[in-house]
């Protein structure tokens, strides 16, 4: 357990617990390690005298932490993180507002405005697609990206050809998808 020193942080938390714990059951009581007699004695206090126990450090108050819910919520954080730096990362290299909404759900104003805020202006309508040469390659290693995830296959294929805007390398493939 880790114990709270801070004293404002307690208060907070002691103003928490008794209005949280106020229709609790016995047994959630004691798994908080507070008795029903406390927690109606906390809740007659005054603000004053609240403060005034949140200030003494003999009384004890710590925080427990479920590590496997910790776990799944920096895991959930850790993912969030890594969508928006992808994101981003496709807004800045030339992504479509059709692919945006496609794979990030981002609308179409969004996307523009997140494209002028990040000096990606590019001239609307269609851009130039690369050689027929450089088309097949394209194609290529398309193909040979294995990841089922299509924004992990794009930024792969974007990092292959960083010289052809992430729309460009959407059009090719879809040329190509749509001969097969």
């Amino acid at each position: 357990m880790l114990p709270l020193l801070d004293p404002q942080v307690r208060l907070v938390l002691l103003n928490h617990v008794a209005a949280r714990l106020a229709g609790a059951r016995p047994g959630d009581l004691r798994a908080a390690g507070i008795e029903n007699e406390q927690l109606a004695r906390l809740r007659e206090l005054s603000a004053l005298d609240l403060h005034r126990l949140a200030a003494m450090r003999d009384v004890r108050i710590s925080v427990a932490f479920d590590t496997g819910r910790l776990e799944a919520g920096l895991r959930a954080v850790a993912l969030i993180g890594e969508a928006k730096a992808l994101e981003a990362y496709f807004i800045s290299h030339g992504a479509s507002w059709q692919m945006m909404r496609t794979l990030f759900k981002v609308r179409r104003k969004a996307t523009l405005k997140r494209r002028r805020e990040c000096g990606a202006w590019r001239a609307s309508g269609r851009f130039v697609l690369p050689d027929a040469a450089t088309r097949e390659r394209i194609f290529r290693a398309w193909v040979a990206i294995e990841d089922p995830s299509p924004r992990v296959r794009y930024y792969r294929l974007h990092r292959a050809f960083p010289h052809v805007a992430i729309a460009a390398l959407e059009a090719v493939v879809r040329e190509w998808e749509a001969e097969e």
